[in-house]
């Protein structure tokens, strides 16, 4: 197990997980442009919504929030005896023994907000369905390491949850940073104080973060249909209680969400959007309207038209990239970490390769990306804008993504391999194959096992031929 990465002044940082899901054991670098990838149920979605999960928990404001920041009177008339000692030319240390229960209690919401949000964001009940289940004694393990921005030090944070409790062995802040938070008084100054904690060692885990799960065509399709019905639940629940509807996972209640708050934005960016129609969607516009009930209804209006198509009469290919567009439009900003389950959902190899690049200018333009994906040629885009930095700008001109290459250290790519005892899956880095130009992730090993069946089935066929001249000719 290799040793840890520091997070780097970029914003990068690392998360390590154990025993979590289907996953036995993955140490991954969050780059500007991260990607997943391997075969199917090896934990790629699982990873990827953990990283949501941590974000939304640790989010500019969310500790300050939480109802778990409670401060008893004891603690809150100390920090009101404290505070009038404070003067602007000689502030008064913080003692450390009442700079430690400001820490506890900080800590202890910092821990129970990242409960909620796992549990919440997976659709579970207990934090133990998520441990993997030949090792539910031993509990799940996920460990952030974030470089900080004075001194560039790593210090680790570690949660653990375990079969029946959630856990964790984590430093917030040190004591002599505390007087550096300015605030009012009591549980006013303890969540004021919470938020520059939190800020000053989760830095990139503070940004906001969207995600796009892979059935989002589908919820696009009937997020209208969706919110009647919840408000008819919710209008009868009282009479009527209902045990038999399935939970939305916290994943696609949040982007449901976002759909039907995009009506109440008013200045939409457009600049990230539109690059995206016009590369993709040749042009097309998807357009929005709030119907009379306040949640909007989307459409798309090809280029040169003057009317509007409803998206469930469009190509799937539209249907897929409207989410995309929409979120850039009207809730993506630079800073901010966009996930995308499986992009090359619905797309034509060229299509894939076009989004790449896409994505790519994405991250010029400041937004840092994360991928699951099971395209080699998605793969193969990014590999070649990754080369192409190489290569002096004057030398680049008329290549695809000229103006878009990422240098080796803004992308990262991880190949979820499942173990062939009962470890669980393990994570490991792709490094870019110079030689092949790709990342390689297994794709050219199913090539060529299909090729090989060929053969094997032609040699066959030949053989069958062959026996049955023999056959004729001893016939006659």
């Amino acid at each position: 197990m290799s040793s840890p990465s520091a997070a780097g002044p970029d914003g990068n940082y690392r998360i390590e997980v154990t025993n979590f899901g289907p996953i036995g054991y993955a140490g991954v670098d969050l780059r500007p442009l991260t990607v997943f990838a391997g075969p199917s149920n090896t934990g790629k979605s699982c990873l990827a919504t953990l990283v949501y999960a941590l974000h939304r928990c640790f989010s500019l404001g969310a500790v300050a929030r939480s109802e778990s920041l409670q401060v008893d009177e004891a603690l809150a008339k100390r920090i009101e005896d404290w505070l009038p000692k404070r003067t602007e030319r000689e502030e008064a240390p913080m003692p450390d023994d009442l700079a430690a229960a400001l820490r506890s209690v900080v800590e202890h919401a910092a821990v129970k907000s990242l409960e909620q949000k796992v549990r919440r964001c997976f659709g579970v009940d207990a934090l133990a369905d998520l441990a993997r289940q030949d090792s539910r004694e031993a509990g799940a393990v996920i460990t952030l390491h974030v470089r900080q921005k004075t001194g560039g030090n790593t210090v680790p944070y570690r949660f653990k949850f375990g079969p029946e409790h959630v856990g964790a062995s984590v430093q917030v802040v040190p004591p002599t940073e505390l007087s550096n938070s300015v605030s009012k008084v009591g549980e006013a100054f303890v969540r004021g104080a919470s938020t520059g904690m939190v800020r000053s060692r989760l830095g990139p885990l503070t940004n906001p973060v969207y995600y796009l799960p892979a059935d989002r065509t589908g919820v696009m399709h009937s997020h209208q249909v969706l919110v009647s019905t919840l408000i008819q639940s919710a209008t009868t629940a009282g009479v009527h209680p209902s045990t038999n509807v399935p939970l939305l996972s916290g994943v696609v209640a949040d982007f449901l969400e976002g759909l039907i708050g995009m009506s109440r934005m008013k200045r939409p960016a457009r600049a990230m959007s539109e690059v995206v129609e016009k590369s993709l969607l040749a042009g097309g516009v998807i357009r929005l309207r709030p119907s009379e009930m306040g949640y909007p209804s989307f459409s798309y209006r090809p280029a040169n038209w003057d009317a509007d198509l409803p998206l469930m009469r469009i190509s799937s290919m539209v249907s897929e990239l409207a989410p995309v567009v929409l979120y850039l439009r009207y809730l993506v900003r630079p800073g901010d970490l966009l996930i995308i389950e499986e992009p090359e959902s619905h797309l034509h190899p060229a299509m894939q390769a076009t989004f790449a690049r896409e994505l790519a200018r994405l991250v010029r333009f400041g937004v840092r990306i994360m991928l699951t994906t099971h395209s080699e040629w998605m793969l193969e885009a990014l590999a070649n804008l990754v080369r192409l930095s190489d290569l002096p700008e004057p030398q680049r001109e008329g290549i695809p993504g000229a103006d878009v290459a990422l240098t080796p250290g803004q992308v990262g790519a991880w190949l979820f391999k499942p173990s062939t005892g009962a470890a669980g899956t393990v994570v490991e880095e792709i490094p870019l194959d110079v030689e092949v130009g790709t990342y390689p992730a297994g794709f050219d090993e199913v090539t060529e096992s299909l090729y090989n069946e060929w053969v094997g089935i032609s040699n066959r066929i030949e053989a069958a031929r062959a026996h049955r001249r023999g056959r004729r000719r001893a016939a006659s």
